[in-house]
């Protein structure tokens, strides 16, 4: 049997700062609104101007309506999700235990976050490490390509302190 590496208990669309708890989030939250009313493009976001961010961030691309691949994946990050760069998850993948399925409903998300065009805030549990317990806070925001088209999906995750329930 395949374990769950994590466990998503809520998630919601998300427009402001306040409404976040890790530093990474926040910061690349204030970074994604600094070009509303639009979405950024991907070639707006330069790595280099960002990097606290590194460990704990992910890009992921869409290859077509039900195809993900990971493109980027700091330390923390695929500490976290354990996934390859490169690796390509469907809305029409196999499902066959408790990983495939949980891929399936990452690219369901996937879907839902760049159909919407907003960010969005997760909030789980870890269930791989050692400690029991151990909750997460991750922002997944769209990215346009250069066709203008919602393309890419930028993210940050952070391990929170595990003082008190989840909000």
């Amino acid at each position: 049997m395949t374990e769950n590496r994590y466990e998503v208990i809520k998630y919601y669309p998300v427009t402001s700062t306040n409404e976040l708890v890790g530093s990474s989030n926040r910061a690349l939250m204030e970074w994604w609104l600094s070009f509303a009313p639009r979405i950024p493009y991907k070639s707006e976001f330069d790595i280099l101007d960002h990097i606290d961010l590194v460990p704990d961030i992910f890009l992921v691309k869409r290859l077509n309506q039900t195809d993900f691949e990971f493109r980027v994946h700091g330390e923390s990050a695929n500490n976290i999700f354990d996934e390859y760069i490169g690796k390509i998850i469907s809305t029409q993948g196999p499902q066959t235990n408790d990983r495939e399925r949980q891929d399936v409903e990452l690219a369901e998300y996937y879907v839902e976050i760049l159909d919407q065009s907003l960010c969005f805030r997760n909030e789980g549990v870890l269930s791989f490490l050692k400690k029991k317990d151990v909750k997460f806070e991750s922002l997944d925001c769209p990215l346009l390509d250069e066709q203008e088209n919602p393309t890419f999906i930028i993210g940050t995750i952070t391990i929170l302190d595990h003082k008190g329930p989840l909000q």
